[in-house]
């Protein structure tokens, strides 16, 4: 007899870890035979999944597959059988994803249908589950592969070596975007006062259109900011993202309906489309001023936001389940105004959007003291899709047409528009004036000038504790390092050790994902023999940070695909600036790729091309040139002091430091006219402690040396400054 459900069904890992191993893994197989009654060999079946997956993924499959039914069966009214005889039929690449939604009635509910596939591949290659690298057009050509070797071949193409064995969690990766927001009062307040003044200057023909760009690399915190401004404004959020994409935020469900191929005379197409989005928005808050009057309750802007926000989905953050966060009810509403009222202009449902969203007008004083009228912004989120996506009857960008339909709303609405995506192509392509569009129209007439490109965004440092650190070990404590630079890795070690992993998997796993960010996307590699020039000075400017001046393209790339920080962009695109600023997680991760002497000569020779062409930012050849030299001692000088192997980013004895440096015997080391004890002493125990060089401009004090040295960074002055030093104390 079966235990009841109460006992076995619903018994997470979680409320099992601290049984017995043997009692834990009887519970799992119970759970296992209880969720796969049709498998004829369920023994065989469940211990060669547990031999592959290990006990914690059986537990999570089995946690995620009764979520799952329970998902499919809301109403009571599923088959059972069938239910079981299709997941069977499913998972042994008898039945497609098609095939398995229409038995479930689920066709036009794509989070489940991506839930059943996330489920298979865990259950089919569980080597390769939670890499969100593999996109969900990936996993479906390797469900239908004729045998597990020729799946696992296919999603071994698009994998990362290395990082399966690093064990970076996907799951803590989520609870650090889920969590607050750091700095959130400066950084939304920042940007909430710029687009409200973009929004005040709005007007024809001073301006192209009532939109900007909002450009920074991944893991800036692009996304959030707009979630935390959807606190104080509407917000219309809607993510492009590619539909094969498994990246956070998911597509929306409206990309669809914006990106609509044969959408026919595109421009009324859109004004028909923004027009209902707006009508929709007005009739949301129109109901809750009626439902307020009906119930003589009062709401603040807060709690009126917070609604919209969990209609919306996608800006509301932690009370829905991540997949389901794709606003299909959002879009429902969206096709039936347009259903309803094809002929509603987008004057009119401005306007009745504006009136409904009066609320929002009261100065924010937590925010922005002056008042702000600023009410609604529309946020495109991946917004290179209106780039790629063109009309069936034309070569001309989506955007144009987009552009043309925004250029309509007037002065007046308190609206505005914000693109945003990891590359600045987009703010290029976005921001060419309309004498340059071959479709302009003889309406374009007057300035049309474009608003300036958004890129700072100050969450860089935003972990960095306010006290210095009081020991050694403190000094050196990756807890500590990993919170300079961008917080994702801060919050990374923090989750994952209240998750109980151990510190050095946690370390060995933040530098695989910073390898990877630094890397850029894979695809774009001929091989893993290949360095491009990108990578090159993506593993460069971490550790030794050259700057690129005139190189657009390059610092372009830098920013959109290897995780650069935007430095600068002028008003009218053309000119961009990248740079890599003092970040230790960057520069162990560098290090370690700089290690492979091979890789490290690609590295400088991309680095000699820049230089050859004059391209060098900072204009010393030599300072760089002795950079590279002490980079190199340092890493010889690691696995020499390091007991415990290579661990990149630890301090080095100074003694170990000058015998690889000078090739001299410690007897043999000249270190000036010191005294004998003093000798001694420097070389028993003195350590060097950085592992990436940044140029300073200035003239540093004790102090500024002592900050460089507790974010292990090594300060090089300008040449002839007063005070020199290659190194901290």
């Amino acid at each position: 007899m079966e235990p009841p459900e109460s006992q076995s069904h619903k018994r997470t890992y979680s409320n099992l870890e601290d049984q017995p191993e043997h009692s834990r893994i009887d519970d799992l197989y119970l759970r296992f035979k209880k969720l796969h009654p049709c498998d004829d060999l369920v023994d065989e079946s469940f211990s060669l999944f547990l031999k592959n997956a290990q006990e914690h993924l059986v537990a999570k499959y089995l946690d995620l597959l009764e979520e799952f039914f329970e998902a499919l069966d809301s109403e009571g009214k599923l088959n059972i059988p069938l239910r079981d005889y299709s997941w069977s039929w499913f998972i042994e690449r008898q039945l497609s994803l098609d095939q398995l939604s229409a038995a479930f009635s689920i066709t036009d509910q794509k989070h489940l249908q991506n839930k059943a596939l996330k489920l298979a591949i865990l259950r089919n290659y569980p080597q390769f589950h939670d890499q969100p690298q593999i996109t969900r057009a990936t996993m479906l050509r390797a469900l239908r592969a004729k045998s597990e070797e020729e799946g696992c071949r296919i999603l071994k193409t698009v994998s990362r070596p290395g990082l399966f064995s690093s064990r970076v969690s996907g799951n803590v990766i989520k609870k650090g975007y889920d969590s607050n927001f750091l700095r959130s009062e400066m950084i939304v307040s920042t940007i909430l006062q710029k687009l409200d003044e973009y929004s005040k200057q709005w007007k024809t023909p001073d301006y192209y259109a009532p939109y900007a760009a909002l450009i920074g690399p991944s893991m800036c915190g692009k996304t959030r900011l707009l979630m935390e401004m959807s606190q104080h404004i509407c917000v219309i959020f809607i993510c492009l993202r590619p539909t094969d994409s498994t990246g956070y935020p998911p597509r929306s469900a409206l990309a669809d309906t914006l990106l609509k191929k044969d959408a026919g005379n595109s421009e009324t197409y859109y004004n028909s489309v923004l027009a209902a989005i707006f009508q929709v928005v007005a009739d949301f808050f129109n109901r809750q001023n009626r439902d307020m009057i009906k119930e003589g309750r009062f709401m603040t802007k807060q709690e009126r936001l917070k609604e919209w926000n969990d209609y919306t989905q996608v800006a509301s953050l932690g009370s829905l389940d991540r997949t389901r966060r794709t606003q299909e009810a959002f879009k429902k509403d969206v096709e039936a105004e347009l259903k309803k009222s094809p002929d509603t202009t987008l004057h009119e449902a401005v306007r009745a959007m504006s009136e409904s969203t009066e609320f929002i007008t009261n100065p924010d004083q937590e925010l922005i003291k002056s008042g702000h009228s600023l009410k609604v912004l529309l946020a495109l989120d991946e917004a290179r899709a209106l780039l790629k996506t063109y009309t069936v009857d034309s070569e001309q960008s989506r955007f144009r047409t987009f552009g043309r339909s925004i250029r309509n709303i007037a002065s007046d609405m308190g609206f505005f528009t914000i693109l945003v995506d990891t590359t600045s192509h987009v703010a290029a392509n976005f921001s060419l004036g309309s004498k340059f569009d071959p479709s302009a129209r003889y309406d374009f007439v007057g300035e049309d000038q474009l608003f300036a490109p958004i890129y700072e965004i100050a969450s860089f440092d935003a972990m960095v504790p306010t006290e210095p650190p009081r020991s050694w070990r403190e000094l050196v404590s990756p807890e500590r390092l990993f919170k300079y630079g961008y917080p994702i890795f801060g919050a990374y070690y923090r989750d994952a050790i209240a998750e109980k992993q151990k510190p050095e998997e946690i370390h060995n796993a933040i530098l695989e994902l910073a390898h990877f960010k630094l890397l850029g996307p894979t695809e774009h590699t001929q091989s893993s023999r290949i360095v491009t020039k990108a990578q090159a000075f993506a593993f460069l400017g971490p550790a030794i940070q050259p700057r690129i001046n005139g190189a657009y393209h390059l610092n372009r790339e830098l920013i959109a695909s290897h995780s650069a920080i935007c430095d600068h962009i002028s008003p009218g695109c053309e000119m961009v600036m990248s740079n890599y600023p003092s970040q230790f997680t960057f520069a162990a991760a560098a290090m370690k790729f700089l290690k492979d002497e091979r890789k490290l000569i690609d590295c400088i020779k991309a680095l000699t091309t820049i230089l050859l062409h004059g391209l060098d930012g900072t204009g010393g050849a030599g300072e760089l040139a002795s950079r590279i030299i002490l980079l190199c001692a340092m890493q010889a000088a690691l696995p020499v002091t390091s007991r415990e192997g290579i661990v990149y980013g630890r301090p080095v004895r100074l003694v170990n430091f000058l015998k690889v440096l000078t090739g001299r015997e410690e007897k043999d080391l000249d270190l000036g006219s010191i005294g004998v004890e003093q000798r001694e002493d420097l070389l028993n125990h003195g350590m060097l402690f950085w592992d990436h060089f940044s140029l300073i401009k200035y003239t540093p004090t004790p102090s500024d040396l002592l900050e460089c040295m507790y974010r292990g960074m090594a300060a090089q002055c300008c040449n002839r400054a007063r005070y020199r030093s290659l190194g901290t104390m």
